[in-house]
């Protein structure tokens, strides 16, 4: 997303984000119009904020959460509340679930 950021800059003060040349003045890029949005885009991709991580994310697992885990799993609990349990993502839940041969 960064990236994306830089290259819109760039490309909205009117210079290719590619080559570094500074583009022609009847470029479409370079029409007030155009200029505006791609500040806008800017200005919103600077806006965003990544979604925070789980509490536990990238913790490793113990031999206790991993029982934890099945005797919920096995109990019917839904990942969703898992993910919230456990405080990890639905993939870190799912891929331990397949680890612990339950998926």
């Amino acid at each position: 997303m960064q990236r994306a950021k830089e290259l819109l800059t760039v490309l909205a003060d009117g210079v290719d984000p590619l080559t570094g040349e500074v583009l022609p003045d009847d470029h479409v890029c370079n029409k007030g119009e155009i200029v505006r949005a791609l500040h806008c885009a800017v200005e919103e991709l600077s806006r965003r904020r990544k979604k925070p991580l789980p509490e536990n994310n990238g913790k490793p697992w113990t031999e206790e959460l991993d029982d934890e885990l099945c005797r919920l799993f096995d109990g019917g609990m839904k990942k969703k509340d898992l993910c919230t349990h456990f405080g990890r993502t639905s993939g870190a839940i799912e891929s331990r679930l397949e680890r612990l041969g339950k998926l």
